[in-house]
């Protein structure tokens, strides 16, 4: 594909996955496919999708800040923790082969679906935590919280705001909202931690990577709107179909 080619389906695409994160997370089960498809080197796919969802994942973040959808105290250490998680794995990330790529990536997408298959049997849309005080065990939580997604989002990324809105749910009783709006600071802390990775390596194509990168911020504003007007019901239902998305795509790339 030519450029021009490469923007024109490009931009729609990330428009659409910035509405998806913005809403519930895992916009770059779009995003990064897209890229590949677009014709870009799988470390510049990588790359890229980095620039974007960290512009506009901070775009959301700032919706569901100024809503008072993100509880400070909790989120900022497992931010924190996630900078390690995310420059342990971009680092790793940058030695292996795509053939070993794959297999972690087919990897990670089996652990969103036991997380959601586990998550099943407790109904979390009943939660309704909105601040929790801090103690010894709740910073623990914060801490592993906050590794695991930032090793997932520098191996993978997809559907990691998905996961933290299970996590934040389910280990700590948030409203599905506030866990949202805490794994769009995680979301954000690891995925610029990865990007920084990239450019030092010059992975980064910034004629698509900033009008990809603008479009996901437009994106990401009008979920992020939705979610935080439309409540956990609507959150939650997006959720589960980008649960199903991810499935049908590791099906997909398990077997073929």
């Amino acid at each position: 594909m030519e450029l021009w080619q490469q923007l024109l389906f490009l931009c729609p695409m990330l428009l659409v996955a910035g509405v998806i994160d913005g809403i519930s997370g895992g916009g770059g089960l779009i995003a990064l496919p897209s890229y590949l498809i677009a014709g870009l080197p799988i470390s510049s796919a990588y790359a890229c999708n980095k620039m974007q969802s960290f512009l506009g994942t901070s775009a959301s973040l700032a919706k569901y800040a100024s809503s008072r959808m993100v509880d400070m105290k909790t989120a900022l250490p497992a931010a924190l923790a996630a900078m390690l998680g995310s420059y342990l794995s971009t680092q790793i990330m940058l030695t292996l082969q795509d053939e070993v790529k794959n297999i972690i990536i087919i990897a990670a997408m089996c652990f969103v679906i036991l997380l959601t298959v586990c998550s099943y049997r407790i109904k979390i849309d009943q939660y309704t935590v909105l601040r929790v005080k801090l103690s010894h065990k709740t910073v623990l939580l914060c801490l592993g919280v906050g590794f695991l997604l930032g090793l997932y989002d520098g191996f993978f990324g997809p559907g990691g705001g998905t996961i933290a809105v299970l996590l934040f749910a389910l280990m700590m009783k948030y409203d599905l909202r506030v866990g949202g709006g805490n794994g769009k600071l995680i979301v954000v802390v690891s995925n610029l931690t990865s990007m920084i990775t990239y450019i030092i390596h010059g992975d980064i194509i910034y004629a698509i990577a900033i009008p990809c990168a603008v479009a996901n911020i437009v994106g990401s504003y009008i979920g992020a709107s939705l979610a935080t007007k439309k409540g956990t019901g609507f959150v939650k239902y997006v959720s589960w179909a980008v649960i199903g998305a991810l499935l049908v795509y590791t099906v997909v790339k398990l077997f073929f």
